[in-house]
């Protein structure tokens, strides 16, 4: 029997309570017996390197999810050298099993890829964009500043009415966390708090290690 894995991918600099807390529920409402998370070495639409090291963004990462049951972390992204590309990482985890999940060849809906509004508004620019949508079904989380409403109107000015109509069904029901980790980010380097928005031992590494100052 294979497995219902949610994959979700990003920088995670820093990882914070909408990262965590929505993977959780998007993997209940599909009813996903694992989460993996993959943090990115380098974001191909922006060729830049996180703010983090990556073994600080790794380290943060497992605090993060430490209490999320069956949530796993994968350093496949980070190992392989050069920009992040997600159809390299379905096609390496369809093809063996990584980390002690196994996914199956025959049922491309064993893997569900766990993305944003503004993923998905790009998605047409990722690499292969057409073979991820045969390695893994999509799950959208519309966070703020879209709306479902917003989210539509931006999706009818970039596809056609039928892939429209794809994307929404993709769209999961979740609630609406404004927390940005660009914003976590300036809070430390002006010295505010970040309490209420990271995990509280997340909190307490960044400031053990000075990072983002």
């Amino acid at each position: 029997m294979s497995k219902r894995v949610l994959i979700f991918g990003g920088t995670f600099d820093p990882p914070h309570l909408a990262h965590t807390t929505l993977a959780a529920r998007a993997a209940a409402l599909l009813e996903c017996d694992n989460i993996l998370f993959i943090p990115a070495a380098i974001n191909p639409l922006k060729v830049n390197h996180p703010p983090a090291s990556n073994e600080h963004r790794l380290a943060m990462l497992r605090l993060a999810i430490a209490e999320i049951p069956n949530a796993k972390t994968s350093t496949i992204e980070l190992d392989r050298p050069g920009p992040s590309y997600t159809v390299d990482t379905l096609r390496s985890l369809k093809a063996s099993r990584h980390q002690g999940i196994e996914a199956s060849r025959e049922n491309a809906n064993a893997f569900f890829l766990l993305i944003g509004a503004d993923q998905a508004l790009d998605f047409h620019r990722w690499k292969e964009w057409r073979d991820i949508l045969h390695l893994a079904t999509p799950a959208v989380m519309v966070r703020p500043p879209w709306t479902q409403e917003s989210f539509r109107e931006a999706l009818m000015r970039a596809y056609s009415k039928l892939e429209v109509e794809s994307w929404m069904r993709w769209t999961l029901d979740l609630p609406l966390m404004d927390i940005s980790a660009t914003d976590i980010r300036r809070r430390v380097k002006a010295g505010e708090a970040a309490s209420g928005l990271l995990h509280p031992a997340v909190e307490a590494y960044i400031h053990t290690h000075g990072l983002y100052r």
